[in-house]
């Protein structure tokens, strides 16, 4: 062993949970109750929220931003932002339909607990 090596390997103590990790967790939650499963990833820019090939929705301090299938213009790609949580499901919900047609419409929100 190195004169210089540590004998316990360094660790970080657990840092607090930036807003952009609450904000990604609760609009996969808020995209599960519509039964779009997403994978959730950390990027130096901030969350990665991957809902399928295509569409991938970063979670930034000033909001939530992707790329949508839809176009201004053909050929310009459209950019979209949204500050909250149910306005970026809302609109997610609708591009992930366009690029998923063969499974059916998009589910409704569904309820917690016994119906």
């Amino acid at each position: 062993m190195d004169a210089f090596m540590l004998a316990y390997p360094h660790r970080r103590p657990p840092g607090p949970t930036a807003p952009e990790d609450e904000t990604a967790h609760r609009l996969k939650d808020a995209l599960a109750a519509h039964g779009i499963h997403a994978f959730m990833a950390r990027d130096r820019g901030g969350m990665l929220v991957s809902l399928c090939f295509g569409l991938v929705a970063v979670v930034k301090a000033d909001g939530i931003w992707w790329h949508s299938p839809r176009q201004l213009r053909p050929g310009i790609p459209l950019y979209v932002h949204r500050g909250t949580v149910p306005g970026a499901v809302e609109a997610l919900v609708r591009d992930y339909a366009l690029l998923n047609p063969a499974a059916g419409t998009v589910e409704g929100p569904r309820g917690v607990g016994p119906a």
